[in-house]
């Protein structure tokens, strides 16, 4: 099992408990795991058009090569996707 496919599980049952914590409390709660990662956020959109559309990206890529990843959409409603676990690229 990657690190991953671990983190993801965890962050999405604690995304369905309702919790007054600070939005990036999850990131501590993996440093005091040690896991060693890195995060990230970004854009997904149309190349070279500027998108008022675009996805925001949130990645969290581990040691092991592995990600977690997770989308939203501007103003959406409904916030962010599930985390999803991605295999170390090769």
């Amino acid at each position: 099992m990657f690190d991953a496919e671990f983190v993801a599980t965890l962050l999405n049952r604690c995304a369905n408990e309702p919790s007054d914590e600070e939005f990036q409390s999850y990131l501590g709660l993996l440093r005091e795991g040690n896991l060693q990662f890195k995060h990230e956020l970004g854009y997904v959109g149309t190349r070279g058009i500027p998108d008022t559309n675009a996805c925001h990206t949130e990645s969290l890529i581990f040691g092991d090569g592995s990600r977690a990843f997770r989308v939203a959409k501007p103003n959406s409603e409904t916030g962010w996707t599930r985390w999803t676990a991605l295999q170390p690229l090769r």
